[in-house]
């Protein structure tokens, strides 16, 4: 019964942190069952060693080997646009980012997913990925288009160990198109940048009738001691390397892709009976969820 106990406690302290934290918070009850609220234990080591602030934004300042990008952003321009004009930005089947492509509304290009090879990255944006493996600590990055007139939810990226660094290459310039970030919004213009911690609540924007063209990126947080660095570090290269996908020849891809097939079935059928009939959705994943903590407490136990 103590174990019990304790699980519900340290539950109900994951959902009070979020909310706490988040100066936006999605309603109580899509937060009893997201995803960020399970990966709280996980990320609060990486919050309280942090040698960055745990701001939702943080300064340039603190990362001043992201200055060779900002310098030549031009040059990483004139590449996603020569990648976006022949279709190369495109529609991917990784598996964590499959709910961004539905509708068309986000494409993508991978450059670099820790050390997965990608070889269409050296061929097709050389001098991008030059200057990418020039940044310490940059173990993901990529191209990436948000469409005219779409709109990425707001949602919790699950891990805290990397903060992101995205770049303004081909823009609309507009007010219509930018993020939100806790609350505070953020308008892309070319050439400008940002880092924000993508734990906290945000989504992206474009209602305009320009494709939005930004490098995205996730950089190491930087953390004492580093022990505890290098750990986040193994699990980010193992658990990408599960999801990584070339961009031209996908016999380059991680299993994890070809496994969530499954997953992405689930999904869908669970999209279908929400549809449906909404009470016997909510019902259901209840149900499910209570089963899965009731074998975890019996496996404890």
């Amino acid at each position: 019964m103590m174990i019990v106990i304790l699980i519900l406690a340290a539950y109900a302290g994951c959902i009070i942190f979020l909310r706490v934290r988040n100066r936006v918070s999605f309603e109580l009850g899509r937060q009893l069952t997201d995803f960020s609220t399970f990966m709280v234990p996980f990320n609060i080591p990486a919050y309280l060693l942090s040698k960055v602030p745990t701001t939702a934004r943080l300064s340039m300042d603190s990362f001043p080997e992201l200055k060779i990008l900002q310098d030549n952003w031009e040059v990483i321009r004139d590449e996603a646009l020569e990648l976006y004009g022949q279709g190369h930005i495109a529609v991917k089947d990784d598996l964590p980012a499959s709910s961004f492509y539905k509708d068309n509304r986000w494409k993508s290009f991978y450059l670099k997913v820790y050390n997965n090879d990608i070889p269409s990255a050296y061929q097709l944006a050389p001098k991008t990925r030059a200057l990418i493996d020039q940044v310490p600590g940059m173990n993901i990055a990529l191209f990436a288009v948000l469409m005219p007139g779409k709109r990425l939810n707001k949602h919790h990226d699950p891990f805290a160990y990397t903060v992101r660094y995205s770049l303004g290459l081909s823009t609309p310039n507009d007010e219509a198109c930018g993020l939100m970030i806790n609350g505070d919004h953020y308008i892309w213009k070319d050439g400008d940048s940002i880092i924000f911690d993508e734990t906290y609540l945000h989504s992206a924007y474009n209602d305009t009738d320009k494709p939005r063209i930004i490098l995205m990126t996730d950089i190491d947080r930087p953390m004492r001691p580093r022990f505890v660095q290098r750990l986040y570090y193994y699990f980010g290269s193992f658990f990408n390397s599960l999801f990584y996908i070339d961009n031209i020849d996908s016999s380059h891809s991680g299993i994890g892709n070809r496994l969530g097939k499954g997953v992405l079935a689930y999904k869908d059928v669970l999209k279908k009976i929400k549809r449906w009939n909404r009470p016997v959705y909510v019902i259901g994943k209840w149900l499910v969820i209570l089963a899965v903590l009731g074998l975890a407490i019996r496996a404890i136990g």
